[in-house]
């Protein structure tokens, strides 16, 4: 029994070592290259659409920067960004992108760079592919180099879906994309948007690869520009309406004015007195204070209430057993 368990130790001993490399060999090829920030040219966005899906990829940002030399904002900004450790620097694109100068400025900082670029930019997007897709990819996306609105597009779809962008010229397939194509040897090649020619689909058939031609009729219509605005005959317009509605407008305000102003002479004799009383408490009254004031019996109060209440000069409310007579018009006394 001891001699039986000592052989199969032995076999799974063997048998582990040969699992363990294996593993370690799968691991590595899902493994994705590290990096703690992107730097691109910033007076040309074309790199920056490149770099879209990578950075979406490694899940960091992209640093557009003077091609030429750091200033001391961008310089700033990289110090303070190397004190939390992020320190591996990936530059898209040669040296005639982001100079040379640059990158030594990098180093210097102490950052650990590392450059992917070519002579041209579709040269530059199928290095990057093929950096970042060792192993192929099932699906491609392919947009024209000139046109920066599929090329933008392309990015987002390659962002959304994983896949690796390539660029090329718009009036033939690009060497560099060929090539890069063959490398990833996917089952689809996407293309994105109108800026290319037919060609190019027919040279990645002729290749034996499978198209499809996303939103391929997709037209661009640009936005009709705003006609010039003619402020004189704007200016025109408003003094001409200004001179018509003031006047129109001071003229039903004074209407309205006087409707509201009554000559106290319209009135009886009786309604004058009675009139003149609520004036006398300031416009408000109990009735059942009238008569006293007035001489007048209540019948008689009530019935002149009523008439100014038809000329629409007062107004009563009930308040628990009386009722509270207001008048509602500006009275002109004269007498």
């Amino acid at each position: 029994m001891a001699k039986r368990a000592l052989t199969l130790a032995l076999i799974l001993l063997v048998f582990s070592s040969f699992l363990v490399p294996l593993s370690s060999a799968q691991g590595a090829k899902g493994e994705k290259p590290k990096y703690d920030l992107i730097i691109v040219r910033n007076d040309d966005m074309i790199d920056y659409i490149v770099a879209l899906p990578y950075a979406k990829m490694l899940d960091v940002p992209i640093l557009p920067v003077n091609p030429k030399e750091l200033d001391p904002g961008t310089i700033a900004q990289l110090q303070s960004y190397a004190q939390f450790g992020w320190n591996h620097v990936l530059i898209i694109g040669d040296s005639q992108a982001v100079s040379d100068t640059v990158q030594d400025e990098l180093l210097n900082m102490g950052f650990v760079v590392e450059r992917i670029g070519g002579a041209v930019r579709t040269e530059t997007a199928a290095k990057l592919a093929l950096h970042f897709y060792p192993n192929g990819a099932d699906i491609v996306v392919v947009a024209s180099s000139s046109d920066y609105g599929s090329a933008l597009a392309a990015a987002r779809w390659a962002m959304i879906y994983g896949y690796p962008l390539l660029l090329t010229q718009e009036d033939a397939l690009s060497d560099s994309t060929a090539n890069a194509i063959k490398k990833l040897n996917p089952e689809l090649v996407e293309l994105m948007g109108a800026g290319m020619s037919k060609d190019v689909q027919t040279k990645i058939e002729a290749m034996g690869y499978q198209t499809y031609w996303v939103k391929e009729n997709l037209e661009i219509r640009l936005p009709e520009q705003p006609k010039e605005t003619n402020w004189v005959l704007i200016i025109a317009a408003v003094i001409l309406s200004l001179a018509v509605a003031i006047p129109v407008s001071l003229y039903y305000a004074k209407k309205r004015w006087a409707a509201n102003r009554v000559p106290i002479e319209v009135l009886t004799e009786k309604e004058r007195i009675v009139v003149k009383a609520i004036l006398e408490k300031g416009g408000v009254i109990k009735q059942e204070e009238l008569p006293e004031l007035t001489g007048y019996s209540r019948p008689t109060i009530s019935r002149i209430i009523q008439e100014l209440e038809k000329k629409q000069l007062v107004e009563r409310e009930k308040v628990g057993k009386t009722f509270i007579v207001k008048l509602t018009k500006e009275i002109i006394l004269r007498e």
